[in-house]
């Protein structure tokens, strides 16, 4: 099946949002601005109201809530509620502006039929299964977990995996994933257990060797290495271009429906 073919299918399970990168490309795709004056931005801004007034209690008016809750007039129980109610319907939106935005952008790249693998040696690989080294009694253990933890993993956001086209192995592109934006409970494990369909933007490139944890922490300048085998043939080793790797942010990742 063609790719144009795959891109014309629904998504019918969300497993990964980055709903403030998807956002950011909406706006950029209205231009700058979302401009509420137009017809179809008036017609999207109705069903949004409608949406959340028809799934709030009977005779709520969205625009009144607003104005109460700007007040403080609002009570905690019914502002939680629909706080919740107002976010989930803006995050459709958005989920939906960006795949119907995405599909019809040759810029964002979809991954379909893709094996993910965890990059070996990894901070990835160790992100995975430093939550097993708990179950290790600590007198087994000559260092702290949670500073060993801290150490290497710290404020990080970002994990890498490796992406293998199933029609090609020979094909390999990085896809970097913010961690915060798995849905219901997934994690970077169940990438590799999934066969999901990735929107994603190209942000960079890099080779295999610099996934490894050791490279990540490698912070010497290039051109302060000695390189032995430079002295030796007089001659500077480059790395060739087929070696590096295509990197991509994934915005949405999910199930694509069948038909």
């Amino acid at each position: 099946m063609g790719k144009k073919d795959n891109d014309k299918k629904a998504m019918i399970k969300i497993v990964y949002f980055d709903e403030p990168s998807a956002s950011d490309y909406n706006i950029i795709k209205e231009g700058g601005k979302i401009d509420w004056t137009t017809e179809k931005n008036k017609e999207k801004l109705a069903k949004i109201v409608g949406e959340i007034e028809a799934q709030a209690k009977a005779g709520f008016n969205l625009f009144s809530y607003i104005k109460s809750s700007i007040s403080g007039k609002t009570s905690i129980s019914t502002d939680i509620g629909t706080s919740s109610l107002v976010n989930s319907t803006v995050t459709n939106t958005i989920l939906t502006d960006y795949i119907d935005n995405a599909n019809k952008d040759s810029q964002i790249k979809k991954f379909h039929n893709h094996k993910l693998v965890t990059p070996q040696n990894s901070v990835t690989m160790y992100r995975m299964y430093s939550s097993y080294l708990n179950i290790v009694p600590q007198d087994q253990i000559p260092i702290s977990i949670e500073g060993l933890n801290n150490a290497i993993l710290g404020e990080r956001g970002y994990y890498q995996m490796l992406a293998y086209d199933n029609g090609n192995t020979q094909s390999q592109s990085v896809l970097r994933f913010n961690i915060n934006a798995f849905k219901n409970s997934y994690t970077l494990v169940d990438l590799t257990k999934m066969d999901l369909s990735y929107y994603a933007v190209k942000v960079g490139k890099t080779t295999l060797e610099k996934l490894s944890l050791e490279k990540e922490f490698d912070l010497e300048a290039p051109e302060s290495r000695i390189d032995i085998e430079e002295i030796v043939t007089e001659e500077k080793q480059e790395i060739s271009q087929d070696n590096y790797l295509d990197v991509y942010d994934v915005v949405l990742a999910g199930v694509m429906s069948n038909e």
